[in-house]
């Protein structure tokens, strides 16, 4: 099982999205695990605005590509954004990527856009049930923070997001690597070490939360 990995420095509260996790410009996109308020390694002010900017670059796209061309999926997680699904022509995959590069918020873009035709409403439904395995998998793994993490499935193609340890990531690419129906994993965390996490996580607890989100 092939496992790849894309990773850049943390660089803040930048954005973020409490419910479902991922933007889908067309219907029947892949499916990404929500993540908890309560419990989450980012600010409350980050996770609202990865919602916005999932909506956002979702629109921004819609308005260069011809909607009946294309089926994106955008995904956000502390302003990092992955770009999954199909696109007919190398052009549109690359105007997609120089789109969400310059929306606003967003730290860095992963471009996985495959240049092919959109694949059909049967493939999205069994990419939709291996997330879902995925997920049941993670939530009862040891050393997995499947709350910590956003889990999208595009073509048998696993994408993980979150703020985790390099164990906690290991651990995770692992298990997924190993679930039925995954051709390959792919990750896409953020790192930090675990003392990192816990000063952050205790910063939350004993300051009030002043982050000023975005909506423009």
């Amino acid at each position: 099982m092939k496992i790849a990995k894309f990773t850049i420095p943390l660089l803040g509260c930048v954005a973020v999205l409490a419910s479902s996790g991922c933007a889908p410009i067309l219907a029947g996109g892949a499916m990404a695990g929500g993540v908890s308020v309560a419990v989450d390694r980012r600010s409350t002010g980050a996770q609202v605005n990865d919602g916005v900017i999932e909506n956002r670059v979702s629109w921004e796209i819609s308005q260069k590509i011809v909607p009946e061309d294309q089926h994106i999926t955008v995904t956000s997680y502390n302003g990092k954004v992955l770009l999954t699904g199909e696109v007919k022509t190398e052009l549109e995959k690359k105007t997609a990527g120089e789109v969400a590069s310059k929306s606003l918020d967003v730290s860095s873009v992963v471009n996985q856009l495959a240049v092919q035709e959109p694949v059909s409403v049967g493939r999205r439904m069994k990419d939709s049930g291996i997330a879902t395995s995925v997920r049941s998998r993670l939530l009862t793994a040891q050393g997995a923070p499947y709350s910590q993490m956003k889990i999208i499935c595009d073509r048998g193609i696993i994408y993980l997001m979150g703020l985790v340890t390099p164990t906690e990531g290991q651990i995770a690419g692992e298990i997924a690597a190993k679930t039925d129906g995954v051709k390959e994993v792919v990750k896409v965390f953020e790192y930090q070490s675990a003392a990192e996490i816990k000063a952050r996580m205790d910063s939350f607890q004993k300051a009030p939360n002043t982050d000023s989100t975005s909506t423009n």
